[in-house]
């Protein structure tokens, strides 16, 4: 046998049960082969071709065969009067009996190929299952794969999309088409429409052997095709690496002359992959700002969103996403746009303020018609990257009156989210308060959603509680109830385990084991997640049974806060609105507060004298309580 479609990096063959699916076409049979790209190894299908006299010689020889000997698709024309005859036909024994009467020259590919589909539109799916063994429909089969060209066998093929009980014809089909493949006879386009109808047809396992026509064509992959052959590489698993790793070499190449539909279907492919090549993104990136004021507002929604999902930026990106917004600004149309623009920044933690000033500013003169579902995500990325947009008071007057608006058509969920992200910039919606802790509202939010979000929720509410009593004097709560159930919350296990690698040091900083306490709880906070004093320094012996008396005892005890490096903003220069408040609340609670940086005390860890100067350092830099 002979193996095609095997290019220079094919390091080896070798055969795993080699075998046939049918029996009756023993020509093409399976196998595996290793194939290196770079360093990589990978075991990879291929189909193995029984070869006649001609070809073994030519093979032996290392000539390839001439054009002549090459069986070349017949180009015919379909003759009116036969076309007629097939369309008149009521039953598939009509059409079969009318085929049977044709002399071989009359049967060309073109008649077969339209009279099988005659059939697959006369027949129910059971009875073409009888038809199929038949003799005079092998032979319209036989004629169309034998010497129609490869667009009219892709063409009926679809058809067989809704047929897949058809299995005898469908994997004729199939390995006709891989056939064509290893000989190099199909376009690059049309082994990615291959692999597409076989994919639907149930032909998964065929539809991988195509890689080798792709490989041999890597030189014909351009701007006019890559994405289609991106599109096709979410079908396949075996072959899917190698595959995107020879698109990854090939687009560095052709990026400057895609479009932004080719990269909105790129970027969607690589989605569904879960694996972008970083060449690939290096391209897309320099394609987008390169392109940014010629891509439509739909397709810059598209590619924003993709590239959150993939969680892919660089400094490029965010450069050409600013420029984009100062160009256009408050003449953006798609509210989603807006919404896309804000989550990225959100999920990198980019406080770019050029982005962020021009949502608000879009914001501001848009309200009237945006969306109520869209206010939270408008309105979050805001609080949780603690930026204070330059419009300040219009932003929030703007608002107020857009959730006054749209109150009831607002999901529980945004208008807590909402309520949070003001509290983290010391705005307190104070008008919301009564509408919020309404007996109304939150039936609603404990019957619209699972027993998990609702907790979550009810925390946040409480969170928001919390705040509005310790920061707004004008407030009148608490509303909710203390809480007093003992459970247990959640604490990066990052933060556990650096805390018992600086246990010594926090010792000798403390002055001792017994003069400082680590991930504790005030009893007058409620126990969350950001409400957890990392270490706390204290009086000896106080410990677990220290009571804090706020209004007398203020700058006595100290909260160490470890923060991690998403606790900062991307460039690491600003905290983020829920760690600033959360220092802010434990200064309303008579505590001076100490930050340290973990990344810092990751790298000091080995090195204790730099380490206790650092300490030190932070101490002394301690943000001193409020006043009462």
């Amino acid at each position: 046998g002979a193996v095609g479609g095997c290019g220079r990096n094919t390091i080896g063959i070798f055969s795993r049960g080699m075998s046939s699916r049918d029996d009756k076409s023993p020509t093409v049979k399976h196998t595996t082969i290793l194939v290196q790209n770079g360093v990589s190894i990978q075991e990879l299908p291929v189909i193995v071709r029984k070869a006649g006299q001609r070809e073994f010689v030519a093979y032996c020889s290392n000539k390839a065969p001439s054009a002549q000997e090459i069986t070349l698709p017949e180009v015919s024309q379909m003759p009116m009067e036969v076309l007629s005859s097939i369309e008149r036909c009521l039953t598939t024994n009509g059409v079969l009996t009318l085929v049977n009467s044709m002399q071989g020259d009359e049967l060309n590919a073109d008649v077969a190929a339209y009279a099988l589909e005659k059939i697959f539109r006369t027949e129910t799916v059971f009875d073409l299952k009888n038809v199929e063994q038949s003799r005079v429909f092998l032979r319209l089969v036989g004629t169309l794969l034998e010497r129609g060209d490869t667009q009219l066998v892709l063409s009926v093929m679809r058809k067989l999309i809704n047929l897949v009980d058809l299995n005898q014809t469908i994997e004729s089909f199939s390995n006709e088409l891989l056939m064509r493949n290893t000989d190099n006879r199909l376009a690059v386009r049309e082994i990615c429409d291959a692999i597409d109808i076989c994919v639907a047809c149930g032909q998964r396992e065929a539809a991988e052997k195509f890689w080798t026509g792709l490989a041999e064509r890597a030189s014909d992959i351009d701007a006019g095709n890559i994405a289609r052959v991106y599109k096709v590489a979410p079908l396949l698993k075996v072959t899917r690496r190698m595959l995107i790793t020879l698109l990854d070499r090939r687009i560095s190449s052709c990026w400057t002359a895609l479009n932004a539909g080719d990269v909105v279907t790129i970027l969607t492919s690589l989605e569904k992959c879960q694996s972008p090549p970083f060449r690939t993104m290096q391209s897309i990136s320099r394609w987008q700002s390169t392109n940014i004021h010629c891509i439509n507002e739909s397709h810059l929604e598209a590619i924003v969103a993709a590239l959150t999902h993939l969680q892919y930026t660089d400094a490029q990106i965010e450069r050409s996403l600013e420029r984009y917004v100062k160009a256009r600004g408050i003449k953006i149309q798609r509210q989603t746009l807006i919404v896309a623009l804000l989550n990225f920044c959100t999920n990198f933690r980019i406080r770019n303020y050029h982005i962020l000033n021009g949502c608000s500013e879009y914001f501001v003169m848009n309200a009237s018609t945006i969306e109520a579902k869209h206010l939270c995500a408008i309105v979050q990325p805001f609080g949780q990257l603690n930026y204070q947009p330059i419009n300040g008071m219009r932003f929030w007057h703007t608002l107020e009156m857009a959730v006054e608006r749209n109150f009831g058509r607002m999901v529980p969920a945004d208008v807590i989210g909402v309520a949070l992200s003001c509290v983290y910039l010391e705005m307190f919606p104070l008008n919301f308060v009564k509408r919020i802790f309404n007996p109304y509202f939150l039936d609603v939010m404990h019957q619209s959603s699972r027993p998990e979000i609702v907790a979550r929720q009810r925390m946040q509410l409480k969170l928001f509680d919390t705040a509005m009593v310790l920061e707004c004097a004008d407030y009148d709560g608490p509303w909710l109830p203390r809480d007093h159930g003992a459970r247990s919350v959640w604490h990066d296990g990052r933060i556990k385990r650096i805390l018992n690698q600086i246990q010594q040091n926090l010792e000798t900083i403390a002055g001792g084991f017994d003069r400082f306490t680590t991930c504790t709880y005030l009893a007058q906070l409620p126990i969350t997640e950001l409400h957890i004093i990392d270490i706390l320094l204290h009086p000896a012996g106080l410990g677990g049974t220290w009571k804090l008396r706020p209004r007398t005892e203020r700058n006595i005890h100290t909260a160490v806060l470890i923060h991690l490096p998403e606790h900062f903003n991307a460039t690491g220069e600003y905290l983020s609105g829920p760690q600033s408040m959360r220092i802010r609340h434990f200064r309303k609670m008579g505590l001076r507060v100490v930050t340290l940086n973990y990344e810092t005390l990751a790298k000091l860890k080995i090195h204790p004298k730099e380490l206790n100067s650092y300490l030190v350092e932070r101490m002394k830099s301690a943000l001193p309580a409020f006043t009462a």
